[in-house]
């Protein structure tokens, strides 16, 4: 799938493209499984976490047995709500990118698997909320928290606010991000700086390594204002 041009719409994912939610989301996983008194996991294997919807990733990363899912999302949540949700620090450049795009007119919207609450929460930390026309997460779990559903409701509220979505790209790091935006038409863009070095993303409008090149290939070239 190819690139428009111009790009006139932007779909931002969070973990791992925004900010780096891994070490805060592995250690919330270590203490769920704890307290459920469920074998621990390899830290190094729970960062596959990081962007999935939060049910699958606890049945097929963490091993949660599909009858306990729902209790261990219920644990989760109550860990990360704690403390663990802010320690998300932005990755280099990455608050410059967002402002470069925001002042270039490019409408962005943040479409994320992570709950709609928590995501607006780690954006007003960052104080990045006001550079987003809308800010899409999952309203609860289940169906709204699969990346196709998101991206769609993310293109509604772009629309709603009579953004011009002709040219839209989805920016993300995991391999649902591909698959979710494909279903839509609408083309990704992957960050290799997140957590997807295991998947397969040759379906992939393109890959970035520097958020100097995301912003060159979106076609912001240079910084517009600070």
């Amino acid at each position: 799938m190819r690139l428009p041009s111009p790009v006139t719409a932007v779909l931002l994912d969070l973990d791992g493209t925004i900010v780096d939610s891994g070490p805060g989301i592995v250690i919330t996983v270590s203490q769920t499984l704890a307290e459920l008194g469920l074998p621990a996991m390899d830290p190094q294997r729970l960062e596959l976490m990081v962007g999935p919807p939060l049910p699958w990733s606890l049945e097929h990363v963490a091993g949660v047995p599909a009858a306990r899912v729902q209790e261990a999302v219920t644990v989760y949540r109550r860990h990360y709500a704690d403390g663990a949700m802010l320690e998300a620090p932005l990755f280099p450049g990455v608050r410059a990118l967002v402002t470069d795009l925001s002042a270039s007119g490019i409408p962005l919207a943040l479409a994320t698997s992570k709950p709609e609450r928590y995501a607006r929460q780690i954006l007003d930390h960052a104080g990045l909320t006001e550079h987003f026309t809308a800010v899409c997460g999952a309203l609860e779990d289940g169906p709204s928290s699969v990346k196709s559903v998101v991206v769609e409701r993310a293109l509604a509220a772009l629309r709603a606010q009579s953004a011009d979505t002709s040219g839209v790209v989805h920016v993300g790091d995991r391999i649902h991000d591909v698959e979710g935006a494909a279903v839509h038409g609408v083309p990704c863009v992957v960050v290799t700086w997140g957590y997807g070095a295991t998947d397969d993303l040759s379906a992939a409008a393109a890959t970035v390594g520097e958020p100097e090149d995301l912003r060159r290939l979106l076609g912001v070239s240079a910084p517009v204002a600070r």
